[in-house]
C-alpha cells in the first residue's frame, strides 16, 4: 500500500482491464494475499486519465487574475477522482485566480502510515523541492485532502525541522482558502443552485487541524441549502480501515458515522475526504461529493468543473 505511484500510475494506464477486474474474486483474493487489502473491501476506480495529465493540457486562464495558488491534488484524487482537482481548479478559475500545478510526490502519509521514518522524509524533502518557488513567492498551497494538508502542515515541520516549515505555513486545505476569501469579500456568492438537505460529514484529519468548520461554512452560503454535519470517525484512518486485519473492525468504527448520515435523510453526501468517502459509499450504497465540487454545481458547473 506504499507504493502508491507505481500502483496508481499503473492502474491509470490499464483502467479499462484493471477496474473489472479487481472485483473479482481471484484477483482480490490474491491482492489481500500480497498487499494486504481486504477482499471486501471496495476499491475506488482507476481513473482513465489523471488529474496530472489533464493538468499539463492548456487550461484557460482567470478573465480577470486577482491573485495565484498552487494546487497540491493528491495521489487519491489525481489517480482516482481527477474530477475532484477538476472541480477545485474550475472554482478557483471562476473567483479569478491562476492555478498552477507544480510537479509533486505524495504526501508521505501511506508511508510514514509504515513507520518508515527515512524514506517519509525523503518523499517530503522532493516535495519541498518542488514547491520551493511557490513558498518563496508566497503563493498559498491547496491541499484537496485533509490527510494530506494536515501531513504538510503538521508532519513536514516535524519530519523536517525549518526546512519544512515554509511548506507547512503555506498549506491550506482548499476549503479554509475559500473561506479566508469570502472573509475578504472576494468570493463569487452569486449561486445559480441549491441542494435541499445535505449531510456533510467532517473528517478527523480535517477536525485535529483546529480551523473550525470551514467546509460547513462554505456549503451554508448556497441559497435554500440545509447542512447537518456529521461529526464521527469514518474508521478509515488513512489506509488503516482497507486493511485485512482491521476491515470488520473499521466497519463498527463508522457504525455511528453510517446511523447519523441514514437520520439526516440527505438528498446529498458531501465529505472532504476522499477515502472516508469510499467508507461512506460502502455503508450507504451512496457516492459523496468534495465540497468544492458542491461549489462548481452551485456556479451552474458538472460535478468535474465542466460546463453544464
Amino acid at each position: 500500500m506504499g507504493s502508491v505511484h507505481l500502483v496508481g500510475q499503473v492502474g491509470s494506464m490499464t483502467a479499462a482491464i484493471a477496474n473489472p477486474t479487481n472485483k473479482l474474486a481471484p484477483v482480490r483474493l490474491a491482492i489481500e494475499k500480497v498487499a494486504g487489502v481486504h477482499r471486501k473491501r471496495n476499491l475506488p476506480q482507476f481513473a482513465g486519465r489523471t488529474f496530472q495529465s489533464w493538468a499539463k493540457k492548456k487550461r484557460p486562464g482567470p478573465v480577470e487574475k486577482k491573485g495565484k495558488v498552487a494546487l497540491f491534488y493528491t495521489c487519491t484524487v489525481n489517480y482516482y477522482m481527477p474530477e475532484i482537482a477538476k472541480a477545485a481548479v474550475a472554482v478557483l478559475v471562476h473567483n479569478g485566480l491562476e492555478v498552477i500545478v507544480p510537479p509533486q510526490k505524495c504526501c508521505s502519509m501511506p508511508i510514514l502510515d509504515y513507520g518508515d521514518i527515512d524514506g517519509s522524509k525523503k518523499w517530503a524533502r522532493q516535495n519541498v523541492d518542488n514547491f520551493a518557488q511557490v513558498v518563496a513567492e508566497g503563493t498559498p498551497i491547496l491541499a484537496l485532502g485533509p490527510t494530506c494538508s494536515y501531513v504538510l502542515k503538521h508532519d513536514y515541520p516535524y519530519l523536517l525541522g525549518e526546512e519544512g516549515d515554509g511548506v507547512g505555513n503555506a498549506t491550506l486545505d482548499i476549503c479554509e482558502y475559500l473561506m479566508r476569501l469570502h472573509g475578504e469579500g472576494e468570493l463569487d456568492t452569486e449561486f445559480s443552485q441549491s441542494f435541499g438537505k445535505i449531510a456533510y460529514h467532517l473528517p478527523c484529519h480535517l477536525k485535529s487541524q483546529n480551523i473550525g468548520f470551514k467546509s460547513r461554512d462554505l456549503l451554508r452560503l448556497i441559497p435554500d441549502t440545509e447542512i447537518t454535519m456529521v461529526d464521527r470517525c469514518s474508521g478509515m484512518d488513512g489506509g488503516w480501515g482497507m486493511k485485512r486485519d482491521y476491515y470488520e473492525l473499521s466497519l463498527k468504527v463508522a457504525r455511528k458515522m453510517f446511523n447519523d448520515i441514514e437520520d439526516a435523510e440527505a438528498d446529498m453526501l458531501v465529505t472532504d475526504c476522499p477515502l472516508a468517502g469510499v467508507q461512506i459509499e460502502e455503508g450507504t450504497q451512496r457516492r459523496p461529493l468534495h465540497p468544492v465540487q458542491v461549489l462548481a454545481m452551485a456556479y451552474g458547473l458538472n460535478p468535474d468543473g465542466s460546463k453544464a
